[in-house]
């Protein structure tokens, strides 16, 4: 097959323009039956740029429309160099010679201004050479060569439909389309996402490789770091290919690293193939021969055509190979949550169901194939449940479309495949990337266990409630006889000790009654009697009573309430509890003297609720905050102060009365609400400070 020498047609070139002061910049080749423009050979070392290749070939086009019987080559081109960074003042000259039917030269050259006649009149004595050593190449084949040539592309492509992974790509063009003419083949693709000069390309890492001295696989997970060779990428981002017939000459231009491979497999020919198409810039294929020269221009053409098909692929089996590790990842992290679960996408009736955990088809019997790729609606029908319960909650899922950010949350009552009764918790909300929701995630949590001890430790309080407040009520009832029988004909010592069994059988009493509140609470007996009220009426009365005691501490009250508060839907005397329980406390542990704040405050959105308020507030709703002049909460005690018996350390250092269960009382009041009860840890706020919120109609 004929070749031509590069060096060889620019000298020629050269040669032609050396009495003028213009300089060779390229030879450009334009293909008459695609329109496509192309370089075929340039100086070392010179940029091109994609708005000089866009003027060139508008150029070009409208010649050849313009008139008739190629009149393209009796014409030239003249463009300021202003485009063109780094040439310096001048213009731009394009001078088009035939090469054949079916290609046109174009001759890129550069002078400080146009082109002489003189010049242009050597340039076309110049062209019947260049005809004789290009046209040849580009169209003196045999019927068989290009035949053959052809089935090599095909049987390339086939083959990298059936396995596109780099190393069979590598394996591929060794065996059709060089067999066995090259030395080295590599495939390498960056290390991050992006353009390949945008800043985000650190390396490339070899990912396939052939060596006729060591073989396959040799250097694969080597990776070679970009930041030296901005000027190569941008010519391959540019040419596609870059290609050197002499790779001696150019190996100072490399690091060690790549300088020891192309000594290693004394590499003379090299070429460089840019692995992109419109969007994706995927690595580099780099092909090397132990000869100079060794590369035809049609094999360079092939491996342009290939090119993106060979990124195409690369990348179709990357991404697939990525979303099935995620796919497996996920599956992995769902199976190990002790909830069932079920991820759905939003199309179908309900959302098409993208994955299911191995706990969810366990707990509602659901076969393993089926329980994906359905609707919703289709796994709801597959679920072991009553049938009222699968009616309701397909009337709820349904009037939910999957990208809604509502949550939802209920439940209901099964019998599980041991033939014992069930109660699931379920939770629904929406899955969101970047603002925008995704689909929504269901969870399942069997609540049985934890609804079964709190009934029996709420049956077990009762019991022992009952039968330690029948003797309790006897003693309290003889302790209050004897000192209001006796008078004053008590001894004194008798009359002390009879107070205080009195004062301890009452207290006793408080703890029990405590006691079987946060049981009932607990396993969902406590039972409401709600009516109509106006919380800034109850803060007042709660305050009214207490009046004694913080007066006696010198303390004062200040209430801060809005009258315009909407009504409540309320039990009233455990709300009042509720405010008794706290008010107390900040009087107990505020300074004689001090100060207690009450106020009220109607919010309506998330903006609206303190910082430290837990996730779950239902809005709108009233929100009551307590603040005193006490030393306050740790940040480690916020949460253990609403549990049953837990007292701080400098309550405990102050001795001060109570036995911790005040608190745990009126979380439970406040949650049977639907409200929300936390506190302010020191630091955020000056002394103790509890807020908590009730839900408005």
């Amino acid at each position: 097959m004929a070749t031509f020498d590069p060096n060889t047609l620019l000298a020629a070139i050269r040669s032609a323009v050396a009495p003028t002061s213009a300089k060779v910049l390229c030879v450009l080749l334009w293909e008459h039956a695609t329109s496509h423009l192309r370089p075929l050979v340039r100086e070392n070392g010179v940029p091109l740029q994609e708005a000089m290749l866009a003027q060139v070939n508008h150029w070009i086009i409208s010649e050849l429309h313009g008139q008739s019987e190629r009149p393209l080559t009796t014409s030239t081109l003249t463009a300021p160099l202003d485009m063109f960074a780094g040439q310096g003042a001048g213009t731009m000259t394009a001078v088009p010679f035939e090469i054949s039917d079916n290609y046109t030269g174009v001759l890129i050259l550069v002078a400080p201004g146009p082109i002489s006649d003189a010049a242009l009149q050597s340039l076309t004595a110049l062209k019947p050479m260049l005809q004789a050593l290009l046209g040849y190449h580009f169209e003196a084949k045999s019927l068989s060569e290009l035949l053959e040539s052809t089935q090599d592309v095909l049987r390339t492509a086939r083959d990298l439909v059936e396995n596109p992974s780099p190393q069979t790509i590598v394996e591929t063009l060794r065996q059709n389309l060089f067999k066995g003419r090259i030395s080295s083949c590599a495939m390498l693709l960056y290390g991050a996402t992006g353009g390949p000069h945008s800043g985000q390309h650190a390396y490339v890492e070899i990912q396939g490789a052939w060596s006729r001295r060591l073989g396959s696989g040799v250097g694969v997970g080597v990776r070679l770091y970009l930041s030296d060779y901005p000027e190569l990428l941008e010519r391959l981002d540019l040419e596609q290919i870059v290609y050197y017939p002499n790779a001696r000459a150019i190996r100072k231009q490399f690091d060690p690293l790549v300088n020891g491979f192309l000594k290693i497999e004394r590499a003379r020919s090299l070429a460089l193939i840019a692995l992109k198409d419109r969007t994706q810039h995927l690595g580099i294929l780099a092909v090397a021969a132990d000869k100079p020269n060794a590369f035809q221009q049609t094999d360079l053409e092939q491996l342009r055509l290939l090119s993106e098909y060979m990124t195409l692929s690369t990348y179709a089996q990357l991404v697939a190979k990525r979303q099935e590790q995620q796919e497996q990842h996920l599956a992995a992290m769902l199976n190990a949550v002790h909830e069932g679960v079920v991820m759905v996408l939003p199309f179908g009736k309900g959302g098409h169901v993208f994955i299911t955990n191995r706990h969810f088809k366990a707990m509602f019997e659901v076969a393993d194939e089926g329980a994906e790729g359905v609707s919703l609606i289709d796994l709801l029908g597959k679920m072991r449940i009553p049938e009222a319960t699968r009616q309701e909650l397909q009337t709820l899922w349904l009037s939910i479309p999957p990208r809604a950010p509502t949550v939802l949350r209920d439940e209901f009552h099964m019998v599980n495949q041991e033939g014992q009764p069930a109660d699931i918790e379920w939770y629904s909300a929406p899955v969101y990337q970047d603002q925008r929701v995704l689909g929504r995630v269901y969870t399942f949590h069997d609540v049985t266990p934890e609804r079964t001890a709190a009934r029996l430790r709420a049956a077990f309080l009762s019991r022992v409630s009952h039968e330690l407040r029948t003797p309790l009520t006897s003693i309290r009832g003889f302790a209050e006889f004897i000192l209001e029988a006796t008078g004053d004909n008590l001894p004194a010592l008798a009359r002390e000790y009879t107070e205080i069994i009195l004062n301890s059988a009452r207290h006793l009493n408080n703890i029990f009654t405590d006691m079987i509140e946060i049981a009932r609470a607990d396993a969902g007996e406590l039972k409401l009697s709600k009516s109509e009220a106006h919380l800034p009426d109850l803060i007042i009365n709660a305050v009214a009573r207490l009046e004694l005691h913080y007066r006696n501490r010198g303390q004062q009250v200040v209430m801060e309430l809005d009258d315009d508060l909407p009504h409540l839907m309320i039990d009233v005397d455990k709300i009042l509890q509720v405010l008794t329980n706290l008010l107390s406390n900040a009087i107990k542990y505020s300074p004689e003297g001090g100060k207690i704040r009450v106020s009220t405050k109607y919010v309506t959105q998330a903006d609206d609720i303190p910082y430290a308020a837990p996730a779950e507030v239902m809005l709108p709703a009233l929100l009551v905050t307590i603040r005193d002049q006490g030393k306050g909460l740790g940040r480690d005690e916020v949460d253990k102060v609403f549990m049953p018996f837990y007292r701080t350390e400098d309550v405990k250092k102050q001795r001060i009365e109570g036995v911790g269960l005040g608190l745990a009382v009126t979380r439970s009041i406040i949650e049977i609400h639907r409200g929300r009860i936390w506190a302010v840890p020191r630091g955020s706020v000056r002394g103790g400070c509890f807020m908590f919120t009730l839900p408005t109609p």
